[in-house]
Parts: structure tokens; C-alpha cells; sequence
């Protein structure tokens, strides 16, 4: 029985299918189908239940799926206690949006050149998709909105972002001192995704004044947002750390937070769980108030769900 297998049966349990769990472990599928088929043939049961296209955990693999989050976390716990006589070495995996990203790059490139020998992969995901890649196992820890974090999580506020309005630098409300929600409502819009926490606060704002409005692009690409005001197509709502000088060329930025306030960052971890000793100094490098405890007593229970 080998760890690697182990890890595949918690990623395709985590993530809802075979393909699923290759994306989330830089795996081809067949290869985790493989693994797992050589686990359920070392243990001598099935795992996995197959029905047609589908595939569930039998109850002897619900159980073995406990386990085998029990001997990972101990794992990992064990390799930390004998790292730490030498150079910190391990993998951590962070999730964050593109603006907090920006905020702390100084910060994790820091941590780079102290700890050479760590690991790090760090991605680039919207606010609403990072609570359940916590909770599952996905990333160590990650930052997003407290609204959308889920109640399994620790959070500590980290920074509160503006948001502001980008307008074609010919556009009317460009020379305009005060815009108003009406203002925006008779233009264009180029928005966030309306999934994301952004785009939700932006709809919201509307939706408290009983405004329509009329949206000409909605994605999740800030880049996309802005090269559409660049062309004077529509004005757009970002945070302030998805600007930048040279933007300004092109386009005037305003502030925009009495109309849709501020979007609140904040760290996230596991409240369960063990959390490995690079992540915890990862962390205490991105965010020093932030100190999550070195050891969680229990592991998070697995519930028998349907695999695609």
C-alpha cells in the first residue's frame, strides 16, 4: 500500500470523479483509476461501488476513507517533527483571488528565498471556490471574503479592499465629480461574475435601490473587464488592487466604495486537521497575526457521496 493511493482515493472521494481528482493531483485520469483499482486489490474489497457511469463509496470504503485521512495527517505530522532538525522542506498549496495575490507577492517572495527547499503552489481561484478546496484538503489554507467562508473554516481579516469604477477616459461620466447608482444604471456595465463576491455586492447595491441595469460583458478575467473599458465600451467595477499606473493611461479610476463599499480579505484554514509546518510558516509570513495551532486532535469525517 503505498501514500500516493491513498491520496487518490481521498481526491476522487474530495472532488466528485475520477477526472476531477486527476485535474486536482496533476494526474492523468487512468492513472488514478489505476491506483485506486491496485488499493481495492491489496485491501480485498471494493472501495468503490460501480453503477453504470457511476460510482459510490461502499460502506467498507466510507470507512477505509477515514483511515486514510488519519494516516496522511499523521504522516505529514511525523515527516514535520523530523524536518525541523534540518531546512524546512514540504508542499503548500494556497488558493486566493487575483487582488490579494498582487497585495502579498513581496511578502511570499520572501519566504522563498529564507526556505529555497519548500514547495509552493499557489492558485489563482474566485472567493466562492476556495472555502470548499480548504475544507476538502485542495489548498492548506487561502483567503477570501468572510461571507464566503464556510463554518468549518477559521478566517482572520487581512485587508479591505476598495472597489472602483473604471471609465473610458472619453466616456461622459468621466468628467462627472459624484456618479450615482442611477448614472451607472443608463450606461454599459462590464462586471464580475455575478457568482463571485464582487459581483454579488455590485447586484446588491442595484437591487437595494430598485435599479435596473444593463450588463454588457460579465467574466471573471479582470484583465477581460478592463480591455473592454480600454475600448470604451462600458464602464467596469474592480477592486483597487487590480489597477495599476500604466491603466491609467487609458482609463480614469474612481472610487467607488460609497456605492458598493469594501471587499473584506481574510485568511482561511482548517479548524480540524493537521496543518503541515511549511503552511504554518507560509502563513506567518503572509499574515504574522495570524497563528493557527500546530496540531488538530481530530480528522474531518467523510460523508458517502455519489462519484461521477
Amino acid at each position: 500500500m503505498e501514500f500516493y493511493q491513498l491520496e487518490y482515493l481521498c481526491a476522487v472521494a474530495d472532488r466528485g470523479g475520477y477526472n476531477q481528482a486527476a485535474r486536482t493531483l496533476y494526474r492523468v485520469p487512468s492513472a488514478v483509476k489505476r491506483g485506486v483499482a491496485l488499493l481495492e486489490e491489496e485491501v480485498g474489497v471494493k472501495l468503490l461501488q460501480r453503477d453504470g457511469r457511476n460510482v459510490r463509496l461502499t460502506e467498507e470504503g466510507d470507512e477505509f476513507l477515514r483511515w486514510a485521512r488519519s494516516a496522511l495527517a499523521s504522516r505529514s505530522e511525523l515527516l514535520d517533527r523530523i524536518r525541523r532538525k534540518g531546512p524546512l522542506r514540504g508542499r503548500v498549496v494556497v488558493a486566493a483571488g487575483q487582488a490579494i495575490l498582487n497585495k502579498f507577492l513581496s511578502r511570499l517572495k520572501t519566504f522563498m528565498i529564507q526556505h529555497p527547499q519548500v514547495e509552493i503552489l499557489v492558485l489563482r481561484r474566485r472567493g466562492f471556490e476556495i472555502g470548499s478546496m480548504i475544507e476538502q484538503g485542495t489548498a492548506d489554507f487561502g483567503y477570501l471574503p468572510l461571507e464566503s467562508c464556510p463554518p468549518t473554516l477559521e478566517w482572520h481579516k487581512c485587508v479591505e479592499l476598495r472597489m472602483m469604477l473604471a471609465i473610458p477616459i472619453k466616456h461622459e461620466l468621466a468628467r462627472k465629480k459624484d456618479i450615482s447608482l442611477t448614472d451607472l444604471s443608463k450606461v454599459p456595465l462590464i462586471l464580475p461574475d455575478r457568482e463571485a463576491s464582487s459581483g454579488k455586492r455590485i447586484h446588491r447595491a442595484f437591487q437595494e435601490k430598485g435599479l435596473e441595469y444593463r450588463t454588457l460583458v460579465e467574466t471573471g478575467d479582470s484583465r477581460l473587464l478592463l480591455g473592454f473599458v480600454r475600448e470604451g465600451l462600458g464602464i467596469t467595477v474592480i477592486q483597487e488592487q487590480e489597477t495599476s499606473p500604466d491603466i491609467r493611461k487609458d482609463v480614469k479610476i474612481v472610487d467607488a466604495s460609497h456605492l458598493f463599499g469594501k471587499q473584506v480579505e481574510g485568511m482561511a484554514w482548517r479548524k480540524r486537521g493537521y496543518l503541515p509546518e511549511a503552511a504554518r510558516r507560509l502563513m506567518a509570513t503572509l499574515v504574522p497575526e495570524a497563528q493557527p495551532p500546530d496540531v488538530y486532535s481530530a480528522t474531518a469525517a467523510t460523508t458517502t457521496k455519489k462519484i461521477k
